[in-house]
């Protein structure tokens, strides 16, 4: 489970640093962030193999306020490949593109929570060999409500609403590494 875990992580830190901001700092036009990336790690661990990443894509980022400074949504739209090598030879490419969406959290003060909504559309991950037969897709539609306790932060609960075929989803976030292992060892 260190994706969803990664992924609640970053959502949180990111409307974190937005609140702390002041309210003056920011119209009701977006902020627009874009980048085009290259990437490349070595010797890193994924799922228990040592690999090589070649990275490569472009996202836009955009954070939407109101007149007054608070945060109302995240929209991030986004491609990239990632390509993982063992020491073996062998590889196996990593690519998504689609939208992410993350809107202003659900606070809920008699009940003492905070819950997050991130949604997924398009296609969050493809794993293919290197000769392009494809692994593991998922893709579609995919949302989290992520619900956290309002003074503590302690993650309370998570759910998931699926359209479209995820079966890393289903698989409770498990197939990544069965697939990365069985196609680079």
């Amino acid at each position: 489970m260190a994706r969803p875990s990664l992924l609640r992580a970053f959502v949180v830190a990111l409307i974190a640093a937005f609140a702390i901001l002041p309210a003056s700092a920011f119209g009701a036009n977006p902020e627009i962030f874009h980048v085009h990336f290259m990437d490349t790690e070595e010797d890193v661990d994924v799922c228990g193999i040592t690999v090589d990443i070649v990275s490569e894509g472009v996202f836009t980022d955009k954070a939407f306020f109101d007149q007054d400074g608070n945060f109302v949504r995240f929209n991030s739209t986004a491609s990239a490949t990632s390509t993982l090598t063992a020491e073996n030879g062998k590889s196996v490419t990593i690519s998504n593109a689609g939208l992410f969406t993350d809107v202003e959290p659900l606070v809920d003060e008699e009940a003492g929570t905070i819950t997050f909504f991130t949604t997924f559309k398009g296609l969050p991950e493809k794993i293919q060999t290197a000769n392009g037969r494809v692994l593991l897709r998922d893709a579609g539609v995919i949302t989290f409500a992520d619900t956290f306790d309002l003074e503590t932060g302690e993650f309370i609960s998570s759910e998931v609403t699926i359209k479209g075929p995820h079966p890393e989803a289903d698989s409770d976030f498990t197939l990544f590494c069965e697939v990365i292992s069985e196609a680079l060892t």
